[in-house]
């Protein structure tokens, strides 16, 4: 029996509203995309590893776009009921031990045909550094350019070197000059501004070896609470090619007419996301104000000229803040810096195998007494979110037998003096276990370090980033592990992050605002 046309208009309508529509189709997709994913094989190596099998996510697979945390090992962790789940990302990637550092570096490649000065090269050469990495490949021919400079690469990839090496270059190529062979007491061709006095220190040991035996380059060292009122009292004439130092200390230096920048070439921003939050940027900002940064490329100097024409600046740092062009836009033009950034930049490194353990708060202790013991052989370096629980952790070490170093900013610095090199020796004699606090995770080259523990973990993805960052560097003998403990409902949500993007093998949207 078929109905005619007439009858159908004659029959009631349904309808519903638009909302209702949306919802419905929205759900059918969802359940469609679901079904597709439960049909689909991926044959990809398993990229992360979950207690819940079912959880495993390979390479190429991926995760739901209408419900991202739908698929996560770390889906439900706000909920009380998931205490004692855990998931690891693997290493993966090219070589699943091989920092990515090397992998665009051509096996040929040197640092003369950088164009670095052959004495610089000798040097190198003492200490088995023979061939340039990715970010250093990138970076050194436009700072030796004269060029403004953003150098953005992956912690523990060598960019030290990449500012350090054109800056000591362009100091020797100024001294063959008649006006410059000696260079005036207190007067800096380069100045190099780190926000913590031990990365200072690490920053001039570096320069130290480098201009060691017939270098003519004088790099000076002054940080906080190392008889700095005695200097600005006394005022002596120092031989100082290049400045190491740290914000507060230069505004000083500057403000007493103690150091003269007017013969400075290179001003280097090292950690510059630290320098430029909001903990230093007001200071930091007015210090780079009072300098001559040119908006062009600077000009070496001739034979005829008896003055440097405009500072160059390089920020350098494994994370930078995504306003940085307003930051800087009363200081010098954005356009005319040149970005330098290296593949892995805002990524979880590949080669470091990352464990995350949801606990609750109380049995974070026990958690670490037990890694701790397991394997006593290694070095541990422990990260807390603030001082006292720094402290906390590091007297309850060493009730249960751990000897362990203590390192956090809030510490007089008589009694942090050395705390941290006395770890980074990795003397026979030295405790292997670091507990601090983000101090130390900022371009401290701890390359004995074997593990990470986050006993607390990090507000921000960059501070992640950075910790994690302390392992499986390039000078490292091993790739590294790293292990985090969440306990917390707020700590969740910046694992989703870091789970969706190491999944989907892409770059982190890196948050850097301070509370």
């Amino acid at each position: 029996m078929t109905i005619s046309e007439a009858e159908k208009d004659s029959l009631p309508k349904v309808t519903f509203p638009a909302r209702v529509v949306e919802k419905v189709l929205r759900n059918r997709g969802k359940r469609a995309a679901k079904a597709h994913q439960k049909k689909r094989t991926y044959k990809g190596p398993v990229v992360i590893s979950c207690k819940r099998a079912q959880y495993n996510h390979r390479q190429g697979q991926p995760y739901s776009r209408f419900s991202p945390t739908e698929n996560l090992s770390s889906g439900g962790w706000k909920n009380r009921k998931s205490v004692g789940d855990y998931f690891t990302i693997n290493a993966h990637g090219i070589s699943s031990f091989q920092n990515p550092a090397w992998n665009e570096v051509a096996e040929s490649a040197s640092f003369s045909d950088l164009g670095i000065h052959p004495e610089l090269v000798e040097q190198l050469t003492k200490f088995k550094i023979n061939q340039p990495t990715n970010v250093q490949q990138k970076a050194i021919p436009e700072i030796l350019s004269g060029y403004n400079v953003i150098c953005a690469a992956e912690t523990g990839s060598g960019k030290t070197l990449a500012f350090l090496l054109p800056m000591l270059h362009r100091i020797l190529e100024l001294k063959k000059t008649k006006f410059f062979s000696e260079t005036p007491p207190n007067t800096p061709h380069g100045l190099i501004l780190t926000p913590s006095r031990e990365l200072a220190d690490q920053i001039h040991g570096v320069t130290r070896d480098l201009c060691h035996e017939g270098i003519n380059i004088h790099p000076h060292l002054v940080t906080g609470g190392r008889g700095t009122q005695n200097i600005l009292k006394w005022k002596p004439q120092s031989a100082m090619d290049v400045l190491i130092t740290t914000p507060g200390i230069c505004t000083k230096l500057l403000t007493n007419g103690l150091v003269n920048p007017s013969l400075l070439q290179t001003l280097v921003l090292d950690e510059a996301d630290t320098l430029l939050d909001d903990s230093f940027s007001t200071l930091v900002l007015s210090l780079i104000k009072r300098l001559r940064i040119s908006s062009e490329k600077p000009l070496n100097p001739s034979a005829e000229s008896s003055s440097v024409v405009g500072t160059q600046v390089a920020l350098v740092s494994a994370t930078m803040p995504r306003d940085l062009q307003k930051i800087l836009a009363d200081i010098v033009p954005f356009d005319s810096m040149k970005l330098v950034q290296t593949n892995h930049l805002h990524r979880i490194m590949p080669h470091v195998s990352q464990k995350f353990m949801r606990l609750k708060a109380g049995d974070k202790l026990v958690q670490l007494v037990k890694h701790l013991k397991k394997k006593s052989n290694l070095n541990y370096i422990v990260f807390t979110n603030q001082s006292k629980t720094a402290q906390f952790i590091s007297y309850y070490l060493r009730e249960n037998g751990i000897d362990n170093t203590l390192f956090h900013a809030n510490m007089a610095q008589k009694v942090r003096e050395g705390r941290f090199s006395e770890f980074q020796s990795n003397e026979p004699n030295s405790s292997n276990v670091l507990v601090c606090t983000d101090v130390a995770s900022r371009g401290l080259d701890t390359i004995h370090a074997h593990h990470v523990i986050n006993f607390d973990f990090p507000n921000f993805v960059s501070d992640y980033i950075h910790r994690v960052g302390r392992v499986g560097r390039v000078a490292s003998t091993q790739s590294g592990f790293a292990l985090s403990f969440v306990s917390a409902k707020w700590e969740v949500e910046c694992l989703w992050k870091i789970e969706v993007h190491t999944g989907g093998l892409r770059p982190l949207a890196v948050s850097y605002s301070r509370p």
